[in-house]
C-alpha cells in the first residue's frame, strides 16, 4: 500500500495525472504547450516495397498509420498549414512540431528528406520535427542530416519497435528482430543527438505480466526518453481482420487491456514520458474490433481512473537496481 509522502510526490511529479504525459515533457522543454502535426510524404515500408519479399506486417492498413490520410495527395507545405489549423482548433497550441508518420520516412534518398525537413522548419510556429520510422530502416547515411537539424531544432525519431520478443514480432509479421529494436535505438543514441521515442503494441495471444514488466525494464535500461502504446486492434483489409473472422485473433476489452497498461507503467520509469495509453482509431468506417478504439478519451479516462482507485502511479513499483533479464549489450559503432 502506497503511504502518504509517496501518494504527495507523485501528485507533484505528475501535475496531479497518475503517468508522466508528454505534454508535460514538452511543456517542460519549451517552455509552452506543443503540439504534433502530422503529414504523410513516405510512399511504403520494407515490408509493402515493390521488391519485397516480406509481407505486410497484420495489423497495418493501405494507409500506414497516417492520421489524416485523406491529406496525403497534398503538398508537404499544404499538410503542415491545413493539419495546423484543426489541431490548433483543438489543443489551443501556438508551437508545433511537424510529425511525419505514416509509413516509414528514413527510407528516402537524404537529399528528399532534407528538403522535407527544410520545408517543415521554414513555418516560424514549427520548433522542430518527429520522424517515424523502423528500427531496420536508420542507415548510416541519414545520421549527419540529423545532426545537422539537431544544432538547431528539436528532433524526436519514434522507433516502430512494438515489441521486444521475436514471437510476438513474428507474429506481427514485422521483418525485424527484437536485437535489432535495441541495437537501432542504442546506434541512434550513440551517434546522432535526437530524442528517442519507442512504440510499443499490447494485446497479443499470450501476453503474460512477466512480458510487460520485462519490457519496462528493457525499456528503463535503454536511452529511451518517452513511450507510445497501442492495443492491437482490427481494421478492414489487413491480414488480422482475416484472423479475427476466422476467430484465430480476439482482441483485448478495455479491462483486459488497462490491466496491462497500468502494470507496465507501475514498472516504467517514472522519467519517461507516455505520448499515448491505447490507439485512436481516426478511420472508424474500418475498425472491426475492438469498438472501444474508436473512443478518443474514453478509454484514457478509464485508465486513469483505474490508476487512482487503486492508488498506483508510474513508476510506483520502479526499482532503478532491477535489471532485465534481456542481454542490453554496450554497442560501439
Amino acid at each position: 500500500m502506497r503511504n502518504v509522502s509517496q501518494e504527495n510526490q507523485g501528485q507533484t511529479h505528475f501535475e496531479g495525472r497518475r503517468y508522466f504525459p508528454i505534454s508535460q515533457y514538452f511543456r517542460h522543454r519549451f517552455g509552452e504547450r506543443v503540439a504534433k502535426i502530422s503529414v504523410s510524404v513516405a510512399e511504403t515500408c520494407p515490408n509493402r516495397s515493390p521488391n519485397s519479399t516480406m509481407e505486410a506486417c497484420i495489423f497495418c492498413d493501405d494507409w500506414g498509420s497516417a492520421a489524416y490520410h485523406h491529406e496525403k495527395d497534398r503538398e508537404l507545405l499544404d499538410q503542415i498549414r491545413h493539419n495546423k489549423k484543426l489541431v490548433s482548433r483543438r489543443l489551443k497550441s501556438e508551437l508545433f512540431l511537424v510529425y511525419f508518420q505514416s509509413y516509414t520516412n528514413t527510407l528516402d534518398k537524404v537529399n528528399i528528406l532534407q528538403q522535407r525537413f527544410e520545408t517543415a522548419l521554414s513555418e516560424e510556429y514549427v520548433r522542430g520535427l518527429v520522424v517515424g520510422t523502423r528500427p531496420d530502416c536508420l542507415p548510416d547515411r541519414i545520421f549527419p542530416l540529423l545532426n545537422k537539424v539537431c544544432e538547431t531544432n528539436y528532433v524526436l525519431v519514434e522507433i516502430g519497435a512494438q515489441s521486444f520478443f521475436n514471437d510476438q514480432l513474428e507474429f506481427l509479421k514485422r521483418g525485424h528482430s527484437a536485437e535489432k529494436n535495441i541495437e537501432a535505438i542504442l546506434k541512434l543514441n550513440q551517434k546522432t543527438q535526437v530524442d528517442i521515442g519507442v512504440h510499443l503494441i499490447f494485446g497479443m495471444p499470450d501476453e503474460t505480466p512477466e512480458r510487460l514488466i520485462e519490457t519496462a525494464r528493457i525499456i528503463n535500461q535503454l536511452p529511451v526518453s518517452n513511450v507510445k502504446l497501442h492495443n492491437l486492434h482490427v481494421l478492414s483489409n489487413t491480414t488480422l481482420a482475416e484472423m479475427y473472422q476466422r476467430n484465430e485473433f480476439v482482441p483485448d476489452e478495455l479491462d483486459v487491456y488497462a490491466d496491462k497498461v497500468i502494470l507496465f507503467l507501475r514498472h516504467l520509469a517514472p522519467n519517461v514520458a507516455v505520448q499515448r495509453l491505447a490507439a485512436i482509431a481516426n478511420r472508424w468506417d474500418e475498425l472491426i474490433a475492438p469498438k472501444w478504439t474508436g473512443q478518443k478519451m474514453g478509454p484514457l479516462d478509464f485508465i486513469e481512473r483505474k490508476m487512482k482507485e487503486a492508488g498506483y502511479y508510474q513508476g510506483d513499483l520502479f526499482d532503478q537496481n532491477q535489471k532485465p533479464l534481456t542481454k542490453i549489450p554496450s554497442l560501439i559503432f
